[in-house]
């Protein structure tokens, strides 16, 4: 059938809001029983209100083996991860994410049993359960007891702790410092690793990496390996089957993959030729990140990521040669070892949504994939989907045009429609802002490019996945900067006859929701329409009652080419709610009521201060969302009014 002539943006998309909000899931951390096969995944399920349920995958069967009333997310640092970890007699170790008890889950029987009840205001994360004795258990313990919401960045406290699950004890073995993560005892018991930091840094910008000795509880010989604040940073060290202690570091300028030996306390990098520039490690905004794993003491299987784009190889440490496993995904979330010929993988490719995978390695290297579930219910057909185009553009606009900036762009794509003239533009701007977006196939995305939109996702200056030096170059520039490359990356598809300068929208959350709030007043007339979700509106008032994770990163971000006595004044010029006056195009912010991250207070004050300037703001607040949608009810309405928004700015009649 011959495609009808419709409008761009009034295109009938087969990715309906009601499809993505009740047909799909996300897929989070992984656990492996290694003696039976058994697969766990951890999927969050908006149909059950974002409860995170525990599937067991096996013998080509899945079923969620968590009893409905709990929920297996741990929210230390508040953002997730280091929920879940498989013991070596097959029980499956948790948290739960209301009462954040410790438990045990059989999933033979389905039974759970507490092994660590929390105290209110005490909450545990990133478990490693020891080899031999299985009494024992790591952890990171964050307490909240003395902290308001107020006092929320200097009153919490993060340890690491010992607990024994038999006597119901726990035990303090490293403090001092604001942030702990990746506790892991060797193969043997006899050792523990882990990684520390404190504000003001974050994992990407300076960690250290320690070992000790293991004494029934306490650790002695505490020694320092690698690493420095502001200078250097460690990221997921691992012990290998034969003692080696791996990690990544980022000393070169890419997270490059290192062992070393504690026999004769030597380092030692793993030069693999040709990936001199690739980063094998990511921004670890969660807890629990496995991005490279051990088949054996020799083989690793890693993911190498060059310029926010991911592929999986296979390393052998004894040559140093690398192997692409010729795998599809180009944004891999996590990796863990099922055998020693086997993995499991959480991985999305360039088109089809984001799926678990059992991956097995022949004897030929060749690599054999498994699809054991997919985030979507559906297929979305090939012919629908819009495949990225990786673009670079010059910096044209703001404090640095001596640089690039870097981009997806997914042209507007659907066999039943075509359209006269060049389509709208979004421009989605990722979070963090040291976060990165990638080509990998994102449904919502498509749901907009099926509609009869282009979509350019913006790498701007301090995204993660290029390397430290693009990290670093944010600094001091945070919302200055990464707008402008925002514009810049606007200006270049305009030139290049790929879009319609006079209908082009923005989005994004967190740090995206920020950006879009900039770029609507710092650039009026390059915007005709922006939607910020639980983005900040006033920079000075996040610091007064931010949360400990990001609390002290603002300065580094905002101020840290600012004189001392310029600092007030500099917190106000960066603040969009103070130039609500300079917009023109229309703005949609969407919030949670109870985000710690951003507080509801942002959306608010953003929109009356729109308001009191005669501009079009309409804020849509969601009752018990946090900081990013997880129930049905909300990502339904999200999605629908992001589509009326959209189409009623930036389209003509249809």
């Amino acid at each position: 059938m011959a495609a009808q002539t419709v409008p761009y943006g009034h295109w009938t998309s087969p990715l309906t809001a009601e499809l993505l909000a009740t047909d799909s899931i996300t897929l989070h951390e992984l656990a492996v029983n290694e003696s039976t096969g058994a697969i766990y995944s951890i999927e969050c399920h908006p149909t059950e209100d974002g409860r995170y349920a525990i599937v067991q995958h096996l013998n080509g069967k899945s079923q969620d083996v968590l009893p409905k009333d709990l929920s297996a997310h741990a929210t230390v640092q508040e953002l997730g991860g280091g929920s879940i970890d498989m013991r070596h007699d097959g029980q499956v170790l948790f948290a739960d994410e209301e009462s954040c008890n410790v438990y045990l889950l059989d999933s033979a029987s389905g039974e759970t049993k507490i092994v660590h009840p929390a105290v209110e205001g005490i909450r545990y994360a990133d478990f490693c359960s020891h080899p031999s004795n299985p009494e024992w258990i790591l952890a990171i313990k964050e307490d909240h007891r003395e902290a308001t919401p107020e006092t929320q960045a200097t009153h919490v406290h993060n340890t690491l702790i010992a607990i024994n699950i038999e006597l119901g004890t726990e035990t303090t073995i490293a403090q001092g410092d604001d942030f702990y993560s990746h506790p892991k005892f060797d193969p043997t018991g006899k050792y523990v690793s882990w990684i520390q930091w404190s504000h003001p840094d974050m994992p990407w910008t300076g960690t250290v990496l320690y070992y000790a000795q293991w004494n029934n509880g306490a650790l002695e010989n505490v020694t320092r390996i690698a690493g420095q604040g502001q200078e250097e940073s460690i990221a997921q060290p691992k012990w290998s089957p034969d003692g080696l202690l791996y990690f990544a570091s980022d000393r070169t300028g890419f997270w490059q993959l290192y062992s070393f030996d504690l026999n004769n306390q030597q380092q030692s990098a793993l030069s693999l030729k040709t990936f001199e520039n690739a980063d094998f490690a990511t921004d670890e905004w969660e807890l629990g990140t496995s991005t490279y794993i051990f088949l054996n003491a020799q083989t690793i299987v890693a993911t190498a990521i060059t310029h926010a784009t991911a592929k999986l190889v296979l390393i052998d440490t004894a040559t140093s040669s690398v192997q692409d496993l010729d795998l599809p995904y180009v944004n891999v979330f996590e990796i863990r070892r099922v055998s020693s010929t086997s993995f499991v993988v959480v991985g999305t490719s360039t088109t089809s949504p984001e799926e678990l995978a059992l991956v097995n390695i022949t004897p030929t290297f060749k690599a054999e994939r498994i699809v054991l579930t997919s985030t979507a219910t559906f297929e979305l057909p090939s012919e629908y989907v819009s495949v990225a185009k990786e673009l670079t553009a010059p910096q044209k606009h703001g404090p640095l045009t001596d640089g690039h900036v870097h981009m997806f762009f997914f042209p507007p794509r659907n066999p039943n429609f075509k359209a006269d003239g060049l389509p709208p533009l979004l421009v989605y701007v990722h979070g963090g802002p040291n976060g990165s977006t990638t080509p990998a196939l994102d449904l919502e995305i498509q749901s907009w490019t099926t509609r009869g939109f282009a979509v350019c996702a913006v790498n701007y200056t301090g995204s993660t996945g290029f390397g430290r030096e693009y990290r670093e170059r944010l600094s001091g520039y945070w919302g200055l900067v990464d707008v402008a490359d925002a514009t810049s990356a606007v200006e270049y598809l305009v030139e290049e006859g790929l879009v319609d300068k006079a209908r082009v929208g923005i989005y994004g959350g967190s740090a995206g929701g920020y950006l879009t709030l900039r770029a609507l007043h710092m650039y009026p007339d390059v915007w005709a329409a922006g939607i910020s979700s639980y983005g900040i509106s006033d920079v000075r008032a996040l610091q007064a009652d931010s949360y400990k994770f990001e609390s002290q990163d603002v300065d580094r971000l905002l101020l840290s080419k600012t004189k001392p006595e310029d600092r007030e004044s500099e917190l106000t010029k960066r603040s969009p709610c103070n130039f609500a006056d300079q917009i023109k195009g229309s703005l949609l912010l969407l919030q949670g009521t109870i985000d710690m991250v951003v507080p509801v207070a942002q959306a608010r004050m953003m929109a009356d201060a729109m308001r009191a300037h005669g501009r079009v703001a309409e804020v849509v607040e969601f009752e018990g969302e946090g900081h990013g949608w997880v129930g049905q009810e909300a990502i339904l309405e999200s999605l629908t009014r992001k589509e009326e928004w959209w189409k009623r700015y930036l389209t003509t009649t249809a």
